[in-house]
């Protein structure tokens, strides 16, 4: 198989973990993972490892190759970018033959974020649901920040917080609101 970023280099074949062969990148160290072979691996896992992700936010860098059209090293089509958000700003590339493609750097990255046994997540509509909320309000955050600078925005955030459980949360809303 062909590396989808470098031309004319042979991937090799590599155990990112006990159980699961992936295809590694000479060039760049990225992965290619057959979809039968993550579904193998993770079969495998105990339950509770394969329960589920808990989004730690152990970023990665974006790699150079991020915004790179690759092609799938089993079918020579384009493959899909996912998002991976959740403290993760890169994104992971997925083919219609359901392999994964990632780049140097990201399995140690969705390993560190507990995200290696639900790699296949991330594909999913909710998942990407959630990661355009969370770029949404993250630039929500920042227009606010930008018209009521960091100081205010900071002590608005924690009157908020404040009040959120507070008994008369209602009177004090009422008293912000109230002609000045």
């Amino acid at each position: 198989m062909q590396s989808p970023i470098a031309p004319h280099k042979t991937l090799e074949s590599v155990e990112l973990e006990p159980g699961l062969t992936a295809f590694r990148c000479p060039k760049t160290g990225g992965h290619w993972i057959p979809a039968q072979n993550y579904w193998s691996w993770r079969s495998g896992l105990p339950a509770a490892e394969a329960a589920g992700a808990s989004h730690a936010e152990n970023a990665a860098p974006v790699s150079e190759y991020d915004d790179v059209v690759k092609l799938c090293p089993e079918s020579g089509t384009v493959m899909t970018r996912y998002r991976v958000g959740h403290g993760q700003p890169f994104r992971v590339e997925r083919s219609h033959t359901g392999g994964i493609w990632l780049d140097g750097g990201e399995w140690e990255a969705l390993c560190a974020g507990h995200l290696k046994s639900s790699i296949h997540l991330i594909f999913a509509a909710p998942w990407q649901k959630a990661v355009r909320q969370e770029a949404s309000d993250a630039s929500h955050l920042e227009h606010l920040r930008q018209r009521l600078g960091a100081e205010l925005l900071e002590r608005v955030q924690a009157l908020r917080a404040e009040l959120a459980d507070h008994p008369e949360r209602s009177a004090a809303l009422a008293l912000l609101n109230a002609p000045v």
